[in-house]
């Protein structure tokens, strides 16, 4: 069971992003002319004054500024409502490394937003971000492997890459993947303890639902040795700081 995040997600996403760049920029001399031009156009943006925010980004973004691009991409899709321009803004930063930038160029690409739908397109742009560690891009890479291209393992990994960052649908996915046996082998105290941690690292009580749900449901077929294994391993997981915990449960179960 995997989850697609919606664009209000992204928005969600992309804003933290914004006022981490204010709080961090806020502190910059003008000696950096980008800097400056970016910093000035994160004050326009606070401000409401958007059309002064979108000069100053176009500046920066004209002396290479790869954070400009990216910005310019947020304004264009959100208060501007232009996705053509957000997707030729999000690109030109992807291109040059900005990995939130590569996760919204593949959003863009697998929902047709600007651009024609193109599933490998956005398949190579979140793997882009998926190889920088980003535990989103992982999670939509191993989503759309998984629904459009039926690369169960392939998926299966990605999810898995994706959980050890603390991603709480990817755990909620990799229960629904050790129940199924879809892309590994089943395996019912795995899938228990991919659910209590997916309850552990929900940030929402929507996600928080779903995996207790499933946990119940999943109890149901499962013996009180096999729960108690379960509680067992997630309790490790939970000791370990959930880091590669999931390769050490199921090292523990094969032995």
């Amino acid at each position: 069971m995997s989850t697609i995040f919606a664009k209000n997600d992204f928005s969600k996403i992309t804003t933290i992003v914004l006022f981490f760049w204010l709080y961090m920029y806020s502190g910059l001399t003008l000696a950096d002319s980008p800097k400056s031009l970016i910093r000035e156009g994160l004050t326009f943006y606070d401000e409401g004054n958007y059309a002064d925010a979108l000069q100053s980004w176009k500046s920066a973004s004209e002396v290479g500024s790869r954070e400009a691009d990216f910005l310019l991409g947020f304004l264009y899709d959100g208060v501007l409502q232009n996705d053509k321009e957000a997707l030729f803004f999000f690109t030109k930063a992807a291109s040059s490394g900005h990995i939130q930038a590569q996760i919204n160029v593949g959003l863009k690409y697998e929902k047709g937003e600007g651009i024609k739908i193109d599933k490998e397109k956005a398949l190579y742009w979140y793997s882009q971000a998926a190889f920088n560690q980003h535990d989103i891009a992982q999670f939509r890479l191993a989503s759309l492997l998984q629904e459009e291209f039926k690369n169960f393992k392939e998926s299966h990994f990605w999810f898995s890459k994706s959980a050890q960052l603390g991603n709480p649908e990817a755990h909620l996915a990799l229960a629904t993947n050790f129940i199924l046996g879809r892309g590994v082998d089943k395996n019912l105290t795995l899938a228990h303890v991919s659910c209590n941690l997916a309850t552990l690292l929900s940030r929402d009580i929507g996600g928080i639902s779903r995996s207790i749900q499933l946990r119940t449901e999943l109890e149901t077929k499962m013996s009180v040795d096999q729960i108690k294994r379960a509680e067992k391993l997630s309790r490790k997981c939970i000791e370990k700081k959930f880091k590669e915990c999931m390769n050490y449960a199921e090292l523990d179960v094969r032995q």
